[in-house]
């Protein structure tokens, strides 16, 4: 008599690879975690805190720009006998003669001295001899121009390298003497009657 399965069904249940549920994927930890341990807290702060310090310190020699004095413009463009353009700065306005500086090939016709200030707009020193301008209104017989030293070809020429640079200048632009700073309102009157009378 052959073989027969019972009555009750069997089910046999295999299970395949692809049938299995993966489970989820841990979450990746974020950056910031509250529950980070006292040591990790120093090493964030240790990374953070130069990045701050610089950020502060470049704010603070960043400092703004300077200002534009109108009367300045006026009395600069006056002793320069022209316009001048106003350059502002993060440590010096520099009142910019647009007049060229006298040469060989383009002498004064009126045979007037010149004195040359070259500036910058990152000198800090020039900003405390702005009384120059004020002081060259005495000499009608002195041309007086401030020149923004990367933007007049002339003080290569005269090999200016560094501001602030006080350079005398004859009718034919020869280069008659300089000095480095104007010291005060007083020694710069002095200095420049000295020049005027020796000439």
């Amino acid at each position: 008599m052959p073989f027969a399965f019972p009555a009750e069904h069997y089910y046999v249940s295999v299970a395949s690879p692809m049938s299995q549920t993966k489970a989820p994927a841990a979450k990746r930890g974020s950056w910031w975690n509250p529950s980070w341990s006292w040591k990790v807290w120093v090493v964030v702060a240790a990374l953070l805190l130069p990045t701050f310090l610089f950020a502060l310190w470049v704010l603070a020699e960043a400092g703004g720009q300077t200002k534009i004095d109108p009367s300045l413009v006026a009395i600069a463009g006056q002793n320069s006998g022209g316009p001048v353009t106003a350059i502002t700065g993060t440590e010096h306005t520099v009142y910019h003669s647009n007049q060229p500086l006298p040469s060989a090939s383009s002498p004064r016709d009126d045979g007037k001295l010149t004195l040359v200030w070259f500036t910058s707009t990152t000198c800090a020193a020039c900003e405390d001899e702005l009384f120059v301008h004020q002081v060259m209104v005495e000499f009608e017989d002195v041309m007086f121009a401030e020149k923004e030293i990367a933007r007049e070809p002339g003080a290569q020429t005269l090999g200016v390298t560094s501001v602030p640079t006080f350079v005398w200048l004859d009718a034919n632009g020869n280069d008659l003497g300089r000095f480095d700073s104007a010291g005060d309102a007083d020694s710069f009157r002095s200095a420049v009657e000295a020049k005027r009378a020796a000439n």
